[in-house]
């Protein structure tokens, strides 16, 4: 475990008139301007009621000090753990942080350019000032950092600590027992927040991207919710991109982790392109704005190339399976390894035996936040192969026995993977060969685990055949 420096004296005085944020030094009370909403539709007599609870128990900087809004950022920074599929330590740590480093208030201010809930600074890498401000896209980036401690074993505060990397290590544990208690009372309590998907658009509803043979890109947005349960058909496509027939392979991937499906583009000779999707910041243009750039090479020799957040952090991982049917993972270091998402680390073999499925479909089927895999076989059938990552110590799909969920799934001639309908539970797509497209929804906890078998599929679209790739 790595351990703070300890300064001389006079050097740690001097530096602390320095360091303190504004929002520690000062007892008076934030201005409105000086806070930001966490959840954007306000606070709700149940925060105020926690609150008044949490006040009889919390102690130090917190007594006396909890309040609907503080409670509803406690909120959303737990709805946001458990959307990623972690226990209530993990929201332990993350609430001691934010009660150090802003007493648990969505600020605009704080030493140098820190801002927002866990104080992240732009300059350091951890987002634009907007993306911090965001407590869902705040929290992902905290809790990724995270992930890659020891943070199931070790102290509380000194998990804070390595992530934070402050020069008050101290303040950690002095929180520990607050952070514990209002974790625990709003981990009870709390409803999942509005969290960003993983989209062409940054909703939940996943867009489809249609290429044509001569490389143009058409975006049908997803939706859903305003078209009656019609997710492609209620609006008119529209160009975003041209030139995507030079690469042999086009991957939907969240590369950046900020909800937004970003593009891989592999070309013959194996060179990895990432196209960033701005679609926010570049009014809708999701992947002409900015300038492509390589993220890796010698992806030639892999037969299949899979998308999948394997760790479950909010990140966009690799799965690489060559021709004898083993299968490597390249984790997504985006945030560690400044940009650079799967060449930090060291790939390493999650599985074998793959070349045997027609299809390796990634799919959060279990709706847990990590990516599960759905394998189909010559004859149509569908094995569904669940990600244990976090209960078998690292290994996604061996850990347990794959177990059928469908058949006759040969007919089709693509399956696509996509959230259609914003649940977190990935539905399938699948088109035949006169362009057909049928919806399979994922009722994965209504019919017991049975994901794609209990309800009748339904066509969403026709047409389909003429898209030489279709990518969700």
């Amino acid at each position: 475990m790595r351990h703070a420096l300890i300064r001389p004296l006079t050097g740690l005085l001097a530096f602390l008139c320095l360091s303190v944020p504004t929002a520690v030094m000062t007892s008076a009370p934030a201005h409105a301007a000086d806070t930001v909403a966490c959840d954007k539709n306000g606070t709700t007599s149940a925060d105020a009621a926690m609150a008044t609870q949490l006040n009889r128990q919390l102690t130090g900087t917190m007594e006396d000090a909890m309040t609907a809004y503080r409670v509803s950022c406690a909120r959303v920074i737990i709805a946001t753990v458990k959307s990623r599929g972690l226990p209530v330590r993990a929201a332990q740590i993350a609430i001691t942080t934010t009660i150090v480093e802003s007493t648990i208030r969505n600020l605009t201010y704080g030493a140098d350019d820190s801002v927002g809930l866990f104080q992240q600074r732009p300059s350091q890498g951890w987002g634009t000032v907007a993306q911090i401000l965001d407590p869902v896209y705040a929290t992902n980036k905290f809790l990724s950092k995270m992930l890659q401690f020891d943070w199931r074993n070790d102290p509380i505060g000194e998990i804070c600590q390595d992530v934070q990397v402050s020069a008050l290590p101290w303040r950690y544990p002095e929180e520990t027992a607050n952070g514990i208690a209002v974790a625990n009372a709003v981990w009870s309590m709390s409803e999942p927040a509005e969290l960003p998907g993983n989209s062409v658009t940054g909703d939940s509803y996943a867009d489809l991207l249609a290429v044509d043979s001569a490389g143009k890109m058409m975006l049908y947005s997803n939706n859903f919710a305003r078209d009656n349960g019609q997710p492609y058909t209620g609006s008119t496509p529209r160009e975003v991109g041209h030139g995507w027939a030079a690469s042999t392979r086009v991957i939907p991937a969240d590369v950046t982790g900020d909800g937004f499906t970003d593009l891989l583009a592999v070309d013959s000779a194996g060179k990895m392109m990432l196209y960033s999707n701005n679609f926010a910041r570049d009014n809708g243009q999701p992947y002409t704005g900015g300038t492509p750039r390589e993220v890796g090479h010698g992806w030639a020799a892999s037969t299949r190339i899979i998308a999948a957040d394997v760790t479950g952090d909010g990140f966009t991982d690799l799965l690489a399976v060559d021709s004898a049917g083993k299968m490597m993972l390249y984790s997504n270091n985006f945030v560690r390894d400044n940009g650079q998402p799967f060449t930090g680390g060291t790939p390493r073999e999650v599985g074998h035996g793959w070349a045997a499925s027609t299809r390796v479909i990634p799919a959060d089927v279990t709706g847990d936040g990590f990516t599960d895999l759905l394998a189909v076989d010559s004859a149509g059938k569908m094995m569904l192969y669940s990600n244990n990552f976090v209960r078998d110590n690292g290994q996604p799909f061996t850990g347990g026995t794959p177990r059928e969920v469908g058949h006759g799934w040969a007919a089709s001639t693509r399956v696509i993977p996509a959230d259609v309908t914003g649940d977190g539970f990935t539905d399938l797509l699948a088109v035949d060969s006169a362009g057909k497209m049928m919806l399979y929804s994922n009722n994965f906890v209504r019919d017991n685990g049975q994901p794609y078998t209990g309800g009748t599929p339904r066509e969403v679209g026709h047409g389909w055949a003429a898209s030489t790739r279709i990518l969700a």
